[in-house]
C-alpha cells in the first residue's frame, strides 16, 4: 500500500479544512523531526505532513533535522512524499507565482548531515535521477488540469542559507544554466532516497533571484506576499495529490528497493548499535537478508 507524506512550510496550506487531523510524536535515532506529525484522514487515506521549519517558522534551513524528518516518514509507513517549498527564479521567463516541477538538483550546501549511513554500514545510493517518475507524471497532470502557470524540466540548486545569494553567486547560477534558487531540497531527496521513499518536489516561484544588477534589491516581505498569493493554488494541489498520488506507482519501482543495489559492507560484520539506529531505514533490506 502506498502512503503519502507532504513536507513543506506551515502556513503555505491548511490541511484541517481537507479532513480529519491529529498529532503524531516520534523520536528518531537522529533525534526529533521539526515539528509534531500531522495525520489527516481523507477518503479512506492516511496522509502524513511535517513542517520543515517548525509550525512557527523558527527553524532556519541550515538547522532543519533532515535526517529526523525523513527517519520518521520512514517509520510510519511512508512510500511516497512530495515536498513544496520556496524557491527563487534564476530565468526570466519562469515568474513569481508559478509553480515548477523539480527534475535535478545541484548541492551547494556544506554545514548539513546528508547521509543516514555514516557509521559502519556504507551505501552508494544513486541520485542520477532523484526523483520520482511516478509522483513527477501525477504532479505535471495535475498541476496542468488546475491550469495553473508551472514550468517542468527545471534544475535546482541548493544553497546553504539563511542568507540570499550576491549578485555574483545568483548571476554565476544564471549563467550556468540553473532554473531556481532554494535552501532545503538538499540533503532532503538524498535521504528520501536512501530511505526507499519516492520523492518529488514542487517549487513555488516567489521572487527573481538577483542574477541581474536591477534585481538586487530584494524584499522579503514581497516573497512572502507572492507566497501567502499562492496559498490557495498549493492547498488545491495538495488535495488533488492525497487523491491520486499513486495513479502511477508500480510495485516494481527500483526505488523501493535501491537499498539491494547500493549497500556494500557485509551486513553480518555491521555493529547491532548501527543496524538499530537503522532499523526502520533498512528493515525491508534486513529482512531480506535474513530470509536468504
Amino acid at each position: 500500500m502506498s502512503i503519502l507524506g507532504i513536507i513543506g512550510g506551515s502556513g503555505i496550506y491548511n490541511l484541517e479544512k481537507i479532513g480529519r487531523c491529529k498529532k503524531i510524536n516520534i523520536k528518531t535515532s537522529w533525534g526529533e523531526p521539526s515539528d509534531l506529525i500531522t495525520e489527516l484522514q481523507f477518503n479512506n487515506k492516511q496522509i502524513y505532513f511535517i513542517p520543515r521549519h517548525g509550525k512557527d517558522h523558527s527553524i532556519n534551513p541550515s538547522q532543519v533535522n533532515y535526517r529526523a524528518n525523513i527517519a520518521a516518514f520512514k517509520e510510519i509507513g511512508v512510500t511516497d512524499l512530495i515536498s513544496i517549498s520556496a524557491v527563487g527564479s534564476l530565468m526570466n521567463n519562469i515568474k513569481p507565482g508559478s509553480f515548477v516541477i523539480i527534475n535535478q538538483y545541484i548541492d551547494k550546501t556544506f554545514k548539513r548531515e546528508n547521509t543516514f549511513f555514516d557509521k559502519d554500514l556504507v551505501a552508494h545510493v544513486s541520485m542520477a535521477k532523484p526523483n520520482s517518475e511516478s509522483l513527477s507524471k501525477i504532479c505535471h497532470e495535475i498541476i496542468r488540469n488546475l491550469n495553473y502557470d508551472f514550468h517542468s524540466n527545471v534544475s535546482y540548486v541548493a544553497i546553504e542559507g539563511p542568507q540570499l545569494s550576491t549578485y555574483m553567486e545568483s548571476k554565476n547560477n544564471h549563467d550556468q544554466g540553473f532554473d531556481v534558487v532554494g535552501m532545503t531540497n538538499m540533503p532532503e531527496a538524498k535521504l528520501a532516497r536512501e530511505a526507499e521513499i519516492r520523492y518529488q518536489s514542487i517549487g513555488m516561484v516567489t521572487d527573481y533571484d538577483c542574477f541581474t544588477e536591477d534585481l538586487c534589491m530584494t524584499d522579503v516581505q514581497e516573497i512572502i506576499l507572492t507566497m501567502n498569493q499562492m496559498k490557495d493554488k498549493a492547498s488545491n494541489i495538495i488535495e488533488a495529490l492525497i487523491n491520486s498520488f499513486d495513479k502511477y506507482t508500480l510495485d516494481s519501482d527500483d526505488i523501493l528497493t535501491c537499498l539491494d543495489k547500493s549497500i556494500i559492507t557485509d551486513i553480518k560484520k555491521v555493529s547491532e548499535k548501527t543496524k538499530d539506529d537503522l532499523k526502520f531505514i533498512i528493515k525491508r533490506y534486513l529482512d531480506k537478508m535474513s530470509s536468504n
